[in-house]
């Protein structure tokens, strides 16, 4: 029963070296990954840790790792199929594939509408602290923006504003932007997870939710066109999926309901060509949100431009 909830993941690792079992401790705690580096990882149960070792039940034996050949640790909460693991910002999940109808229900509390002094657009919640990921275009010169959270309630989505929420971070050669919202306690918020964009391929249907115009929680679906193209010097998944100004900043799920790409342009009249940004960036952004801070003392946050150079003038 054991061996069939928990798994196993070796890489680099000489068979023959493998410790010797050790006696079962009588504590048992949860389900870790450990992260050993240079892509070798363990998941297993940790049943017992020291000051210099963990002792891992992998299923079918006990490994004694030292725990200073650990590099990270991971809590895993529940079984293979919808374990979750959390990171500072953000989280994923091993999620079973659902239509997107049922995806829609499932996630659809999780994204939410910014509205700014010049415009508005999607994001979604990435941390039930209230981190939102949205387009940085969506935010551009602004530090504090509204964000309206649709709640399901017994007579449906109740639309509730977060007024002020700051403007956190800004990544503008990626189009990202953090928004932190102070949430009031009776709001309960849901969240997405992030998945693997790498594992994306043409052909894979995928789905964005999102407020179009101003239409909150419009959801539109289609497949990768292409998994690599370049569009305004950055590399974006090319999708058939409707993106339509205020859909930007919104996030763009696989069918196992994971946000793969954030949605960010689209070609008016040209519904077949869409754009998003693949998750991995996003992952980066949320994972050195410091290096991105916001700088509120300026008006540009805190991007420069330099000027072109002159063009060189004919000889005379």
């Amino acid at each position: 029963m054991l061996a069939a909830m928990l798994a196993v993941s070796f890489c680099c690792q000489d068979p023959a070296a493998t410790p010797a079992p050790v006696p079962l401790p009588a504590k048992v705690d949860g389900v870790e990954v450990l992260d050993l580096g240079n892509g070798c990882r363990i998941q297993g149960r940790v049943l017992r840790s020291t000051e210099q070792t963990i002792f891992v039940d992998v299923g079918y034996d006990v490994l004694k790792v030292p725990l200073a050949a650990v590099l990270r640790r991971e809590t895993v909460d529940g079984n293979r199929t919808g374990g979750i693991v959390r990171e500072k910002l953000w989280a994923r999940a091993e999620l079973p594939e659902r239509s997107v109808a049922e995806g829609a229900k499932v996630f659809g509390e999780a994204v939410v509408k910014i509205e700014a002094a010049g415009g508005q657009g999607s994001g979604f919640v990435t941390h039930v602290d209230g981190w939102v990921v949205t387009n940085f275009h969506v935010v551009e010169r602004e530090v504090e923006v509204d964000v309206v959270v649709y709640s399901l309630g017994k007579n449906g989505f109740e639309p509730r504003t977060v007024r002020k929420c700051k403007v956190a971070a800004i990544n503008p050669a990626m189009d990202l932007a953090l928004v932190k919202m102070e949430t009031p306690d009776d709001l309960a918020l849901k969240t997405i997870y992030l998945g693997d964009s790498d594992a994306m391929q043409v052909g894979d249907t995928v789905y964005a939710i999102g407020a179009p115009i101003g239409l909150d929680r419009t959801v539109s679906s289609g497949i990768v066109s292409v998994t690599n193209r370049t569009f305004e010097g950055r590399c974006h998944f090319q999708i058939t999926t409707p993106i339509n100004p205020g859909n930007s900043g919104g996030p763009l799920f696989n069918l196992r309901g994971e946000v793969v790409g954030v949605n960010s342009a689209g070609y008016r009249g040209f519904q077949g060509l869409n754009f998003a940004i693949p998750a991995k960036y996003v992952i980066d952004f949320l994972n050195n949100r410091d290096a991105f801070a916001l700088d509120t003392t300026r008006s540009e946050n805190g991007v420069h431009y330099l000027p072109a150079p002159r063009r060189p003038q004919p000889a005379k």
